[in-house]
């Protein structure tokens, strides 16, 4: 073995021996002591910093928390692992203290450099508080950790717990808002297509390019999906000079939300704008507004809002006929090349009943079954597709309008009746359209005959018994 490397090893050899006959050693008697002294109310801020990485800080921000990396924009953390964070921080304790340490010693502990720094800032204004975490102890389960001018050790798996990229510590919903509820949605296309759909008086409807129904299940659900939406990444920071990086100076599609939020429900507008493509991670870059983080969104919220540019709302269109509950009608109109017929529920002898009135004739009795089969029929029935705008002069006309019973304030009252209009041509096409809409719906033949059949049998009068 050659001279140096001999020395060299017993060089190592010494340090280590030191080391470990300083860990035999009791140290100071200060055995699961507090390192900072801080409760979580007293910590305003803290600092990570990672070999090779840009610096984290997490601050206070109101009443909630921001976080930042580098010279980049803070956004809002997440409150849960902001929360555990700064629990973290304020329960992190030592064993003992390691006695006579200089400064030339530190590297013999993993110190200098350290593999993680913390930079503690106390709601006072009060300089921060430094914790350096150093290497393993020779015993298991201990690590090295420097306070100030003092060598600690703590737990080996302390260090895990303040190991946390600002990605980790960052709040990823794209619209970062509690108790979210959408109002209203508008998606604009660079191209200049326009779609809105909106939530009037508790019922969806589509708004542009046309004024349509929407399905209920499918609004609410494509409103959840939105709000939902949580970011892939974190675009990179751009070089020095470099021009719109990321496609957003003319966005390709413009998403713009009507919300309510909170437990006051208070209202709140977001602007949603997309930009070029992201390959890591992959994506497509957004800005919310004018806040100037930019991020990755995942390639399905993008493709969901584009597609209902694009296809003028298609997939939240409602082609139900009717939207009214059966249970709760109380009134049934139809009009028909024949004449006006009209039912209506009231309480009879034995129970719930229902009456027929044609033209001047008294009402009369009908059979109860035969009415509510129709109501469900009515209810259930769904167009094959949606039609052009307004109804055509050709065909016979007919009108069907329900009328629902509610109640509001204790009081019972009825509702505006629900009104559709119909065309029959002489080939039997029939297109319907539901009041407040601007396109037709397409029925099919069997769902019209069906209907049809059932009116005839609820006018039959009731037989009597």
């Amino acid at each position: 073995m050659r001279r140096t490397t001999l020395l060299a090893l017993l060089a190592a050899l010494a340090v280590a021996g030191w080391i470990a006959l300083f860990e035999r050693e009791e140290g100071a008697g200060d055995e699961g002591h507090p390192a900072f002294g801080l409760d979580e109310s007293g910590i305003q801020a803290i600092e990570i910093e990672r070999p090779g990485e840009p610096t984290v800080r997490l601050a206070r921000d109101g009443e909630g928390f921001v976080v930042g990396e580098g010279d980049g924009p803070e956004s809002a953390a997440d409150a849960g692992e902001a929360d555990l964070f700064l629990q973290n921080a304020a329960s992190l304790r030592f064993e003992r203290e390691i006695e006579n340490v200089a400064g030339e010693d530190l590297a013999g502990f993993g110190l200098d450099p350290s593999g993680l720094l913390l930079r503690v800032f106390p709601e006072s204004d009060a300089d921060p508080l430094t914790a350096r975490f150093g290497d393993e102890t020779p015993a298991a389960g201990n690590r090295y950790l420097q306070l100030g001018e003092r060598v600690l050790v703590t737990s080996a798996f302390a260090r895990d717990n303040f190991d946390r990229s600002a990605w980790d510590l960052r709040d990823k919903r794209v619209f970062r808002l509690d108790m979210a509820a959408a109002r209203r949605l508008r998606v604009s296309t660079g191209g200049g297509t326009t779609a809105e759909v909106a939530r009037e008086d508790g019922v969806w409807n589509i708004l542009r390019p046309y004024r349509f129904a929407a399905d209920p299940y499918e609004a609410s659900q494509f409103a959840s999906e939105l709000l939902d939406a949580e970011m892939a990444g974190v675009a990179r920071q751009p070089d020095a000079g470099e021009e719109d990086p990321f496609g957003l100076a003319s966005p390709r599609l413009t998403a713009e939300l009507d919300l309510v939020a909170g437990p006051r429900e208070e209202a709140v507008s977001r602007t949603l704008h997309f930009g070029g493509e992201s390959r890591t991670p992959p994506g497509v870059f957004a800005r919310l507004g004018t806040d100037p983080l930019v991020f990755v969104a995942r390639k399905p919220l993008f493709d969901a809002l584009r597609d209902a540019a694009e296809t003028e709302m298609a997939n939240l269109r409602s082609l139900d006929l009717f939207r009214f509950a059966a249970f709760r009608t109380v009134a049934l109109r139809f009009g028909t090349p024949d004449g006006e017929t009209t039912f209506h529920r009231r309480e009879g002898e034995e129970g719930r009943e229902w009456t027929m009135e044609r033209g001047d004739a008294a009402p009369v009795v009908v059979d109860t079954v035969a009415v509510e089969d129709l109501l469900y029929e009515l209810n259930s029935t769904e167009a094959e597709d949606a039609g052009e705008e307004g109804l055509s002069g050709d065909g016979a006309a007919w009108t069907i309008a329900v009328t629902e019973e509610i109640e509001t304030d204790g009081e019972t009252g009825e509702t505006e009746p629900e009104t559709v209009h119909l065309t029959v041509s002489a080939s039997g096409e029939v297109r319907a359209l539901r009041a407040g809409d601007d396109r037709t719906l397409i029925l099919g033949r069997e769902a019209w005959n069906e209907v049809t059949e059932l009116f005839a049998a609820a006018r039959a009068p009731s037989e009597e018994p």
